[in-house]
Order: C-alpha cells, then structure tokens, then sequence
C-alpha cells in the first residue's frame, strides 16, 4: 500500500474518533449531575411527605394528638391553659362570695387563688382518665374535619366559629369547672368560646389552601421524579453503572440522615423561638417530637433504603469478599433462582417490619421493590458469567 495513502488515511480517521469521543463524554458527567439533582429533589419530596401525611391525614392527626394528652408535660401544660379559661371567662372570686356566707365572704379571693392550683391538680388527674383523653381525641378529629372539609370548599361549616378553624374544648373545660366544687352555676358562666383553641383564621384559609394542592400534587409526582432519575443515571452510565449505583446508595443515605438533621435542629430551634421559660420548653420539645414522629420514619427508612443500595453495589463490585460470595452463589443463581428471589423478597420483608411502617407507604415500596428484583436479575446473570459451570 502506498505510505502517501496511509498518511492521509489516518488524519481522516482521526477526526471521526475524536467527535465520537465528544459525543461520549457527556455520559461522564450526565449521570453525576442526575445523582445530586435527585437527591436534592428527595430532601424536598422527604419534607412534603411528611407534611402530607401529618398535617392532611385525619387518622395520623387524631393519633398524634392522643400521644400528645398521653404525655404528662404536655398534659401538666394543657391542665394550666384549661383552668385560666375558667378563671380568664368567669370572675371566681365574686362567684365564690356568693356562696359563702357574710362573715367569710372577704375570704372568697384567697380561697379562689388557693382553689387555681387544685383546680390545676384535678385537671391533670382528669385529663389522664380514658374517656377524658379519647374526648380529647374526639375534639381534633372533628378540627382537622373541619379543616379539611374547608379546604375542599365547603365554607358554610364556620358559621358557627366566626369563619375560624377551632379546636373545641369546651366540653373538657366544663368537666374541669365541676371538679373546683362550684359546679353548674361557674359553667353557665362561660362563654360559648372558652376553651376553644383557634387552630386557624379564616384570612389564612386562602394561603393555606393553595398551599396544600401544591403539596397534594408534589407528594407523589417529586418521589417518582426522583426514581427515574436515579434509574436514568444508572441507565446512561454505561460501563460504570456499579460506581454509579454506589453514588444513588451514598446520596439517599445523606438525604435520610438529611431529614433527620433537619428534624433536630428545627425542633431546637421552633423551641427556643415560642418559649423562654423552661417549664414550658419540656412541652413544646415533647409536641415537636410527636408531631414530627412520621418525619423521623422518612429519615429512618430512607436511611436504611440507602444502606441497602449501597450494599447492593459493594456486593456487585470487585472487591474479595464479594467475588467469593458470587463464586458461592453462583450455583444456585445458576439452578435455583427461585431460591435466590425467595431469599431477596424474605430480605425486603425483614426491612419492611424493621423499618417504620404505615399505610401510604405501598405505592412506593411496591416501586423500589420492584427495582430490587431487577436488580437481582441483572446480579444473577452477572454472576452466571463470571463463574460458568464446569465443563
């Protein structure tokens, strides 16, 4: 062949493989760029989750609410709110006066200051009975009903509240005025809004409403948006899919331990910004962390849905350890898949009853636990290659 041609064959060529690597290179740094965009995204789908099923579930409200009235700070915090309703909407002192006779009358004011701190202590003793607490329960399951049912567009259900979205305690507050000793004559006293909680003005509902179908819409749409992405960056990473797979484990495990950062810190602070007394710190930090009770098991479950992908990428990898788990493996994955996929579903079903669980978890485990068995086949047949059968 003449040298000339081959001179001017090369140069040719060269070109070509240069633009081809060009076209290539992306899939270098796509992938990345997809793996830190949905780990941002899950942080923020975390949050809304957690927001969607505490604040707009009425069963997962009502439940937190009974935890609430089940610890004794908060209860202690409660008993005082509810005895200066009484003492706040009724003029105690001159009530009593009117039961005592001339010559102690003058005694009605101390024994009205001494009666507040009985009157304390018996609605504590109140508050902690069955049918007391479950009252209570009754009262937030029909405010976040009312709630709800406002959001929905049904406005005529606050007529009687002023336009206002009220937790009513009225009922409990009664039964702490017959526990002072004077009984019907102070209830008829009360007001019709003594006891009652305002949860949420009517000049909010507006705000409060578009803010709640933006999070009803994102709930599921943010946590399938970052599903695909992981899978596209898993998918475009051709010939590093395992580095990347590692890098999708090691983001979800940052996010899960993300969320219950957050969870820590924004209790302190929400602390430290509604009270300075230290009495009634014990309260809100115990409120925080009930209500934040479904926050921790996002955090928690996205922390050990890390792990697991992290350990699924190690188990794929060239490391000793690994590559002789495969070599041991390999023949049942060869004969007896059916063993290897029982072994991954018994696996998922430990994690589903280690981690914490509730009902609007099973489209997206169903979702995850699908890419699990995946997974598994691409392991299997990865496996079946390196360590063929004898002869």
């Amino acid at each position: 062949m003449d040298p000339c041609l081959v001179a001017e064959a090369a140069p040719a060529s060269a070109p070509g493989a240069a633009a081809r690597g060009e076209r290539l290179a992306w899939r270098a740094w796509v992938p990345w760029v997809l793996v830190v965009l949905a780990a941002v995204i899950g942080l923020v789908a975390s949050l809304n989750v957690w927001v969607k099923r505490q604040a707009l579930s009425t069963d997962n409200w009502t439940q937190a609410s009974g935890q609430l009235l089940e610890n004794d700070k908060i209860r202690g915090a409660l008993s005082v709110y509810l005895v200066d309703q009484v003492y706040q909407n009724v003029d105690v002192p001159k009530v009593l006066a009117q039961r005592l006779p001339p010559q102690t009358k003058p005694l009605a004011a101390p024994i009205a200051a001494g009666l507040q701190q009985v009157a304390i202590r018996a609605a504590n003793e109140l508050l902690a009975r069955p049918r007391v607490q479950q009252a209570w329960k009754e009262a937030n399951r029909r405010a976040h009903k009312q709630f709800l049912a406002v959001l929905d567009g049904k406005h005529k259900i606050l007529q009687s509240t002023n336009g206002n979205v009220v937790l009513n305690l009225r009922p409990i507050v009664e039964k702490i005025a017959a526990q002072t000793g004077i009984g019907a004559r102070l209830q008829q006293r009360l007001p019709p809004e003594a006891g009652q909680i305002v949860v949420m003005k009517g000049n909010q509902l507006s705000a409060v409403r578009k803010s709640v179908k933006v999070i009803r819409v994102l709930s599921y749409l943010l946590l399938f948006l970052v599903i695909a992405l992981y899978a596209a960056a898993v998918w475009l990473a051709r010939g590093r899919r395992r580095t990347v797979l590692l890098g999708v484990g090691i983001s979800v495990l940052v996010v899960g331990l993300l969320v219950l950062v957050v969870r820590r810190f924004a209790g302190n602070y929400l602390v430290d910004a509604l009270t300075s007394n230290p009495t009634d710190k014990g309260a809100v930090t115990a409120s925080w962390a009930i209500g934040t009770q479904l926050l921790r098991n996002v955090g928690v479950n996205t922390v050990i849905y890390g792990i697991v992908i992290v350990f699924a990428a190690w188990f794929a990898g060239p490391a000793r350890l690994a590559r002789w788990s495969r070599r041991v493996l390999a023949p049942t994955m060869r004969d007896h898949p059916v063993v290897i996929y029982g072994a991954v579903a018994l696996i998922l079903f430990i994690i589903l009853l280690a981690g914490p669980t509730d009902a609007q978890r099973i489209f997206p485990l169903l979702i995850l636990f699908g890419f699990a068995f995946a997974g598994t086949e691409v392991l299997r047949r990865q496996t079946i290659r390196e360590f063929p059968a004898a002869g």
